[in-house]
């Protein structure tokens, strides 16, 4: 399948959009930015500036049984080199305070890059939303403004493990971004669980709960797509993924602004983030 071949095989599904010049997201019309919004998912085209090669050749030498990144010690249940239980997922996972302790220059560089690729999405999400933008940095616990937490992720699937590759979820934060380069993503669409093509040049954009939270009141919300990653059957048995969350402060406060700035509601992250671990496990 050629490239256009691939881009009208999405349309109508999958929106795709790209960073301006003017530094905004933008859709090419109106019915893409609202199936984006209502999805919670969409492709953006990778800006020119972003070095994923560099980055994909660490996330291999990440995976090699004798890399020193493995020895990485966990720093509470999310960060270090985790091997989760009953599925085929191991990653390397270390939030943006520790990206210049354990990364190289050029992939702590390259994180917040992707920080500033996740920053013009949320306020393009909260522009949307008509939320004043005095208002944003407090409503987004820091992020919007170039704060809150940032997780950037070298991910990996065994598929000589027999396990799923991740079950289905709903991410928490507000913005994750995806370098999607194998089969296996599988996005929920009209109650039906639908595979997410390879897109060569474009990353895969998922809004979570908490942008889904922080948008209820405005006037236009965002949905928090519920994806699986299926069981890795491949020719190279490992699948590689880079994965970049953007999130509030973990420790902080969320606020619900509608859109003459007055204040509809607010939860702590902690207990927003344990109601939705309840609602997952329970």
């Amino acid at each position: 399948m050629t490239r256009n071949e691939q881009l009208a095989s999405l349309e109508g599904t999958f929106p795709i959009g790209y960073i301006s010049d003017q530094s905004r997201l933008v859709f090419v019309n109106s019915r893409d930015l609202d199936r984006a919004w209502d999805l919670g998912i969409f492709y953006l085209k990778i800006p020119e500036h972003l070095n994923l090669d560099k980055a994909r050749i660490f996330g291999c030498e990440v995976a090699a049984p004798d890399s020193d990144y493995r020895k990485i010690p966990k720093y509470g249940e999310l960060e270090g080199f985790i091997a989760l239980e009953n599925n085929q997922q191991t990653k390397l996972a270390l939030s943006r305070k520790l990206w210049g302790q354990h990364y190289p220059k050029e992939i702590a560089d390259f994180g917040r890059q992707l920080d500033e690729l996740g920053v013009v999405i949320m306020r393009e999400v909260l522009r949307e939303a008509g939320i004043p933008e005095a208002f944003w940095g407090r409503a987004s616990g820091g992020y919007a403004a170039g704060e809150g937490t940032a997780f950037l992720n070298f991910v990996h699937y065994d598929a000589r493990n027999p396990y799923q590759g991740l079950r289905p979820h709903t991410d928490y934060g507000f913005v994750t971004i995806l370098d999607v380069t194998a089969p296996g993503l599988q996005v929920k669409i009209d109650g039906r669980f639908e595979d997410l093509p390879v897109l060569p040049g474009h990353l895969a954009i998922h809004f979570g709960e908490a942008l889904n939270y922080i948008t209820q009141h405005s006037d236009r919300s965002v949905g928090a797509v519920e994806h699986q990653v299926l069981s890795q059957k491949a020719t190279n048995p490992i699948r590689h993924g880079i994965v970049y969350f953007g999130n509030p402060d973990l420790d902080g406060m969320l606020w619900q602004f509608d859109a003459k700035g007055e204040s509809k509601g607010s939860s702590s992250v902690a207990d927003l983030f344990a109601r939705l671990e309840k609602n997952l496990t329970g």
